[in-house]
């Protein structure tokens, strides 16, 4: 399932100004006492915006390869446990909802699987850069947390976010282990441990 991510979009289009900002104010101003050397043929020397547009492509490439990896669905059918790392997340999260008691459906298993690839997507488009501030962009921006939140207010939908995003990082250290230590650390700095 692809998310589009706009804390990502917000992000890079304000690092872009910011950089781009960086580049006017630090060019100096033009020679023209001197007649230009055109004696060689150099390439144009690359921008701080070519470094941030080359690294943004290097990371759509990422995450479309972690993505075909999944081997989930994109369109809007129910998701269900593929590789192995996604059924052993699959199967510890049912073992423990049912030994709370709960009743294990196929729409937990969506949703868990859903917010937890969503989650290392995003991580995969920050450049792995997992944050206090990344993690609260991302619960606040996500379709996931809202679809599953709804209409939840105040302690109710706190402990609903927080529970969700328990699942969620919790199923990193299986997806994107790599991620995971970053989205553990938000998670204590955000939510305490």
């Amino acid at each position: 399932m692809r998310h589009r991510n706009a804390t990502l979009l917000v992000a890079a289009a304000f690092l872009t100004a910011g950089l781009a900002g960086c580049g006017t104010n630090a060019s100096p101003e033009p020679d023209t006492t001197t007649e230009p050397d055109t004696s060689t043929s150099a390439s144009p020397t690359p921008t701080p915006t070519d470094s941030v547009t080359d690294g943004m492509a290097e990371a759509l490439v990422e995450r479309d390869r972690f993505l075909a990896e999944q081997q989930l669905p994109t369109d809007s059918s129910m998701l269900v446990a593929m590789t192995p790392e996604q059924k052993e997340f699959i199967a510890q999260q049912r073992e423990y909802l049912e030994s709370q008691g709960g009743t294990w459906s196929e729409q937990h298993e969506t949703i868990y699987l859903a917010a937890t690839v969503d989650a290392c997507e995003t991580a995969i488009l920050n450049g792995h850069d997992v944050t206090a501030a990344l993690l609260d962009a991302h619960v606040m921006s996500s379709p996931i947390f809202e679809m599953v939140l709804g209409d939840l207010e105040g302690e109710e939908r706190e402990a609903g976010e927080r529970n969700l995003v328990s699942i969620m990082v919790f199923g990193t250290g299986f997806i994107c282990p790599d991620d995971a230590p970053g989205w553990e650390a938000a998670f204590d700095e955000v939510y305490g441990s």
